[in-house]
């Protein structure tokens, strides 16, 4: 087996065709010889995999093959033939509600006599969804610039860090959020809620033959960025018993998270702080919910409440875990 040695049960050797047909596929621009050779294998290992699943399948390997009418259909992972646009919003709003307290979405539905679209509106953040000209990295403004030269509204030819700032305000200022460049949180925020919208979807379109079929048609989360209201809120309370200030915290997995040597043992008794290698962060779980004095001066040193966690979290410099040692130090005072 050439293309589909590593596949193990038949949801894996489909996801492997998909993928492979995207590619090999001669619509996609692809060797007929290839896919011949792709769709050959295929059959081969579908019926040996199929004898291996427990659960009773009318499927046959022609059949998957055949299931989409163009070559670049895909089907969401929670897509369900049948299911109602009315249901599918319902679930998208509660899976904000969960995830994303902190946010506020519009959701509603719209019908046409050949269509459904499902619209979802980030309206409020809980913080400034756009990065300051401190908090962009070279490539952000490498980026920003090139729109910005690119639309003859960029004015200078020459120029230092202070009229670089003095320049990007001034567009951001006149010319609006095109070209403002998100923070990493709501970058996140808007993946995270796309993907999942786009899981209850399907689309089997191609422009090139003017055939369009999807399940609703849907064009993301953050359509308007500039009208976002900024409009901050309390981390929603844990549904969970909060622990004693006696229980000791549950150490963290030592390949997610280290220890920092700055803040004193004495001092972890009602916290326990934790650095992210992944994402370069530091995030503080409380045994019980601390003080809102304590929340607040987190919000002020630029820490903000994850939701999913349940932990406060920032970026991993010298100053905020400064601002925490601080903080630490008032609370115990």
């Amino acid at each position: 087996m050439k293309y589909f040695a590593q596949c193990k049960n038949l949801e894996e050797l489909k996801k492997e065709f998909r993928r492979l047909a995207m590619i090999h596929h001669p619509d996609r621009g692809g060797d007929v010889e290839t896919m011949k050779e792709i769709n050959n294998e295929y059959d081969m290992m579908f019926p040996v995999l199929k004898a291996k699943t427990a659960a009773q399948s009318t499927e046959t390997a022609q059949s998957t093959r055949s299931e989409f009418y163009t070559a670049n259909g895909w089907k969401g992972e929670r897509y369900e033939a049948g299911r109602s646009l009315k249901e599918i919003a319902q679930l998208v709003r509660a899976y904000i509600k969960e995830f994303f307290p902190d946010y506020r979405f519009s959701v509603r539905t719209a019908y046409a006599s050949m269509c459904q679209e499902l619209h979802v509106d980030m309206k409020e953040a809980p913080a400034d969804i756009f990065k300051t000209y401190e908090e962009m990295t070279d490539g952000d403004i490498s980026e920003c610039w090139r729109k910005a030269t690119r639309n003859s509204v960029w004015t200078l030819n020459n120029w230092d860090k202070a009229e670089e700032k003095a320049e990007f305000e001034r567009i951001w200022s006149k010319y609006g959020a095109f070209y403002r460049c998100l923070t990493d949180k709501t970058r996140a925020t808007v993946k995270a809620v796309d993907e999942y919208v786009n899981s209850f979807n399907y689309d089997d379109s191609d422009a090139m033959i003017d055939y369009f079929d999807v399940n609703f048609y849907y064009f993301g989360c953050l359509q308007s960025p500039g009208a976002v209201k900024v409009v901050p809120r309390a981390p929603r309370a844990e549904k969970r018993p909060a622990k004693a200030e006696s229980e000791a915290p549950a150490p963290a997995p030592a390949d997610k998270a280290e220890k920092p040597e700055q803040i004193a043992p004495a001092k972890l008794a009602a916290l326990r702080v934790e650095f992210n290698t992944e994402h370069d962060g530091i995030e503080v779980y409380f045994t019980s919910k601390p003080s809102q004095e304590t929340r607040d001066a987190l919000k002020a040193a630029g820490y903000r409440w994850h939701s999913v966690k349940k932990c406060w979290f920032a970026k991993r410099t010298e100053a905020h875990l400064q601002a925490l040692k601080r903080i630490e130090d008032e609370a115990a005072a």
